[in-house]
C-alpha cells in the first residue's frame, strides 16, 4: 500500500469514526428527556416545499482524488445540514465532504482561521465574530439565508416572541413601538415609551411603568433584535438581565417574575410562556394587521421577529465563489435542499422569493 493509499484509508477511517459518533450523539438526543438535551426538538410541522423553486441539476465541480469541502458550525443545524452533505456525496463522490457540528460559534472562527470552506450558523454573526473576519481578511464574511428558524423549538433557532403580564389588556404592539421601549436611539422614529400609558392604556395601567427584561449582551437573541428591532441601536440602561439556573431558561425565569411586575414586558421565545404571562401580536408598521408567531406567519416572515439561520463562506468582493462552494449552496437552495428542511420539521423551508433572492446573490458574486 502507497502511501496516498494510506492517506485515503486514514481519512475514510476518521470519517467513519466522525459518522458513528454523529450517529450515537443523534441516538442519545433521541432517548433523553427533552428537558435534558435542548438541541433535541420535536417535529412541529409538515410543510412541504414550494414546488415552484428550482430542481437543482449538478454542475461541473473539478476536483482530485479526497480534496476536501469542510463544513463546521452549528451543532443545532446538524440534521439538516447532513442531509445536504449526503446529496451533495452522491453528485460529487471524488469530493471528501466533512462536518464539524460544534456551535454556532464555531463557524465564524474556522472560516477566519482556515479550518472551514462553509459555515452553518443558526443565528447571525455576532461583532467580535464577524470583527475577527474582517480585520484578517478586509472584507465580511458572505451571508446565504438556508431556512427560517423554527416556530417555538428551544435550541432550534426559534422565533422572538413578546410577553406580558396575562392580565394586560394591550392589544398589540407596532415594531416602532416596540424599539421605543426598549431602545434609547429610537431609530423607528417612535417618541421614547416608558409607561403603559405611552401606549394608550387607561386605569390603573396609565401610570404603571414599563419594567423590561432581557439577555445582557452579547448574545445570539438580542443580536438579532439589536439588528432587525432596534435597527442597530442602542438598548436602554433600566433593562432587568436575566439568566437561567440548571435547565431552567432564562426568559421563563423573566415570565414567572411577572408575578410579582405585573408592568413587565420581555422578549422570549414561546417555550417560555407560563400561565401569568400572554404573547403580543406584533404588526410590521403602523396600520398593519397585529399578527401572531403562528406557523405560516413565521414561513412568511409576516410575522416580524421571524428568524433565519445561514451558511457564511469567504468570498472575496469582485471574484467568484468557488465552483465546489457555489454548488453546495445551489443544492441547498434547491428544491431537494428545501425538502431536506421541511422533512426535518423544526426548521422551515424557504419561501420562493427568498430562493430566488438568495440565488441572484449567487450569480452576482461572479
Amino acid at each position: 500500500m502507497n502511501k496516498t493509499q494510506k492517506a485515503g484509508r486514514m481519512r475514510r477511517s476518521v470519517a467513519a469514526s466522525a459518522a458513528a459518533a454523529i450517529g450515537i450523539a443523534t441516538l442519545g438526543a433521541l432517548s433523553s428527556p427533552p428537558a435534558f438535551a435542548l438541541k433535541y426538538a420535536a417535529v412541529e410541522h409538515h410543510l412541504k416545499v414550494d414546488p415552484s423553486i428550482p430542481v437543482w441539476h449538478p454542475g461541473e465541480v473539478q476536483s482530485v482524488p479526497e480534496e476536501e469541502l469542510r463544513l463546521v458550525g452549528a451543532d443545532v443545524m446538524d440534521e439538516i445540514t447532513l442531509g445536504w452533505i449526503k446529496q451533495y456525496r452522491q453528485a460529487y463522490p471524488r469530493l471528501s465532504v466533512t462536518m464539524e457540528a460544534k456551535a454556532s460559534g464555531a463557524g465564524g472562527p474556522a472560516l477566519t482561521n482556515g479550518t472551514g470552506d462553509l459555515a452553518p450558523v443558526g443565528r447571525e454573526l455576532l461583532p467580535a465574530e464577524e470583527k475577527a473576519f474582517v480585520d484578517k481578511f478586509g472584507y465580511k464574511p458572505f451571508a446565504i439565508r438556508v431556512a427560517t428558524g423554527s416556530v417555538g423549538s428551544l435550541g432550534k433557532t426559534a422565533t422572538s416572541v413578546v410577553l406580558v403580564d396575562r392580565d394586560n389588556p394591550i392589544k398589540g404592539l407596532t415594531m416602532a413601538q416596540l424599539d421605543a421601549i426598549y431602545s434609547k436611539t429610537r431609530n423607528r422614529g417612535h417618541a421614547d415609551i416608558t409607561r403603559w400609558g405611552d401606549l394608550g392604556l387607561g386605569g390603573e395601567w396609565a401610570d404603571r411603568p414599563i419594567h423590561l427584561y432581557g439577555l445582557k449582551p452579547v448574545n445570539g437573541i438580542e443580536y438579532f433584535l439589536k439588528l432587525n428591532l432596534l435597527e442597530g441601536g442602542e438598548y436602554k440602561d433600566d433593562i432587568q438581565f436575566v439568566k437561567g439556573k440548571g435547565f431552567t431558561h432564562a426568559f421563563t425565569v423573566a415570565a414567572e417574575d411577572m408575578a410579582t411586575h405585573p408592568g413587565g414586558l420581555t422578549y422570549a421565545l414561546l417555550a417560555n410562556v407560563t400561565p401569568n404571562v400572554k404573547v403580543v401580536p406584533l404588526a410590521a408598521s403602523e396600520g398593519g394587521p397585529f399578527l401572531a408567531p403562528t406557523l405560516q406567519n413565521v414561513y412568511t416572515h409576516r410575522y416580524p421577529l421571524s428568524r433565519y439561520v445561514y451558511i457564511f463562506v469567504n468570498k472575496k468582493p469582485g471574484e467568484p465563489l468557488q465552483p465546489k462552494i457555489k454548488e453546495f449552496l445551489k443544492l441547498v437552495l434547491s428544491r431537494q435542499g428545501q425538502d431536506v428542511v421541511a422533512k426535518e420539521g423544526v426548521y422551515i423551508p424557504l419561501t420562493p422569493a427568498v430562493v430566488n433572492e438568495e440565488l441572484a446573490k449567487l450569480d452576482q458574486a461572479d
